[in-house]
């Protein structure tokens, strides 16, 4: 799977509904809202390899009805304990199934992470977040947030001719706090 063709083509895909491309479909008829939002956290390490890192991340998209939100976003993953780093890219989806405001909603995150790993290595591997969130404080322009959830993010073996690094896949207990206008 090429995620560098995937994420253009979600983005259009959100641009155009954002625009509604499609007037006589009713997924357009309702009012369509340009949003963007901004989270800061932390992720705790499940498998031990001493990984646990702040996460910044911005992201834009739309709203309509049921979608909380829809977009594309990035990330920043700073590792506390070494100097690894990871960028996650990513399409946004979230939702709280209903058509009025609620106090819970779910939060899916996938796309691909640029991986800046120990003894100077770099790799790219997929990435996804699941979670549950609960609303805070809300307005008609902004709505702000706690998401608890899972995040996963995939690092590969890698052999050289000197030496050869064994990197395993990382699982975190994240935990973010956010905005959206």
């Amino acid at each position: 799977m090429d995620f560098k063709r995937i994420l253009p083509a979600l983005v259009l895909l959100a641009t155009a509904t954002a625009w509604g491309a499609s007037p006589s479909n009713s997924f357009f008829d309702k009012n369509i809202k340009f949003a963007w939002g901004a989270d800061l956290g932390a992720s705790i390490d499940m498998g031990g390899q001493d990984m646990s890192a702040l996460d910044f991340s911005a992201s834009f998209g739309m709203r309509r009805g049921w979608i909380n939100f829809l977009g594309v976003g990035a990330g920043a993953s700073i590792m506390v304990s070494n100097s690894c780093r990871s960028f996650p890219l990513y399409a946004s989806f979230r939702t709280n199934f209903v058509d009025r405001p609620s106090l819970l909603f779910w939060d899916l995150r996938l796309g691909v992470s640029l991986n800046y790993l120990e003894h100077n290595h770099q790799q790219t591997g997929l990435y996804g977040s699941t979670g549950l969130g609960i609303n805070l404080a809300r307005s008609k322009s902004f709505n702000s947030h706690i998401i608890i959830g899972y995040t996963y993010r995939e690092r590969r073996p890698i052999t050289g001719a000197e030496q050869s690094h064994s990197f395993p896949d990382l699982h975190y207990a994240s935990m973010t706090i956010g905005v959206v206008f």
